[in-house]
């Protein structure tokens, strides 16, 4: 029998795992960790990996956004660290601070995180898209709060890089979104979109990623032309009417068409894996367009490559008519207006000023990370 007894106290990680009524702020977790010290407790476990692992938010995953940050997507990507960033990242105290704020966030959200019961499980719906897109699939049911879907999406996105996919949140229980799939890639099942063939749909994808992408930059001009020559007929003048000034825009860098605004959640979601190397391909997978003026696949793949290559823009969460591109940092304000009045030739329903100018949308647009479109 051994002589020695070691005693270690883990109350500060799963004690405070088990406090559900009030949230323990940081600085009481630290005091209840100081007077251990102080009554000479000589091995403390203070934390834990929560939330799980894999696509649910855990502490390694966060370490490793961070890096990210810190470093940038092109160097924390290289050769240079091979994989392991962030032990590169100087410890100091702002970095503790930094990852502070994001244990406290995560705790807080743990705790108090709300979810519909009635979409624990994926629905019918869920289950076809899931089915039809034939990749690895994450389902997400309805939340209060998105921190758990976010932090999943984040680290998609790295670990995407590294073995060639790109992640895309999917509205789950969206059945016009799987209508337009099964329209473009397998017609002939267009009257009972849930009898699709898998077969077929799998030699669109290959007829699609195969075939030449067209210049993004002149669609987006024969698109812009279109409106144009809208604006003409209707008598507007298209540099003051049309165009007008650009003002009265606010910041945007959070997904908006995953929130439902009768309950305050989301909608149920599935981050999806399309396994292609570039963002412009995963529209082989979703060709969710051609229909009114939201534009067909071939043409979802050219703007989607044209903007990638101008601008870093990827394609990150849609459902039938809306689609969202996120990108690492705000377009210049000096070309804001070119763009805007590119998205306004791609998207003519886009939000506009009372005064029907696209003015707004360029100053939305050099303040944000994130874009929005929407088709009616």
């Amino acid at each position: 029998m051994s002589k020695q007894v070691e005693v270690i106290e883990v109350g500060p990680r799963d004690g405070f795992q088990s406090v559900k009524c009030t949230p323990i702020t940081t600085e009481q977790k630290l005091t209840v960790i100081d007077q251990l010290v102080a009554a000479g407790v000589k091995h403390i476990e203070y934390t834990s990996y929560y939330y799980g692992e894999g696509d649910s938010p855990y502490y390694p995953a966060d370490v490793d956004d961070n890096a990210l940050r810190f470093f940038g997507p092109e160097r924390y990507h290289s050769d240079e660290f091979q994989d392991e960033a962030y032990l590169f990242i100087p410890f100091d105290e702002d970095y503790y601070q930094a990852m502070a704020e994001v244990i406290e966030e995560r705790f807080e959200n743990w705790q108090e995180q709300d979810f519909d019961e009635d979409t624990l499980e994926p629905s019918e719906v869920a289950h076809a898209i899931m089915e039809y897109l034939d990749c690895e699939c994450t389902y997400f049911p309805s939340m209060a709060d998105d921190d758990p879907i976010m932090s999943a999406y984040s680290y998609a996105q790295r670990l995407g890089v590294r073995e060639g996919f790109v992640p895309v949140l999917i509205q789950a229980d969206d059945e016009t979104l799987l209508e337009c799939l099964v329209m473009n890639a397998d017609p002939e099942h267009d009257a009972d979109f849930y009898e699709f063939d898998l077969k077929t749909v799998t030699e669109y994808r290959k007829k699609m990623l195969s075939a030449p992408v067209k210049d993004g930059k002149a669609v987006l001009e024969e698109l812009t032309g279109q409106r144009k020559e809208e604006a003409e007929d209707d008598d507007l003048d298209w540099e003051e009417e049309v165009l007008g000034e650009m003002e009265g825009g606010e910041p945007n860098d959070r997904f908006a068409n995953y929130w439902n605004d009768d309950t305050g959640m989301t909608y149920p979601l599935i981050l999806a894996k399309i396994p292609v190397k570039n963002p412009w391909e995963i529209f082989a997978y979703l060709p969710f367009g051609n229909w009114n003026e939201c534009p067909d696949t071939p043409d979802l793949m050219a703007v989607a490559k044209y903007w990638f290559e101008q601008h870093g823009a990827i394609p990150a969460a849609m459902s039938h008519d809306e689609l969202e591109f996120e990108l690492p940092t705000p377009i210049s304000k000096e070309r804001a207006m070119e763009v805007a009045v590119e998205q306004y030739g791609f998207c003519p329903d886009l939000d506009q000023n009372e005064d029907g100018s696209i003015g707004s949308l360029a100053d939305v647009l050099w303040q944000s990370t994130v874009w929005y479109f929407w088709w009616d």
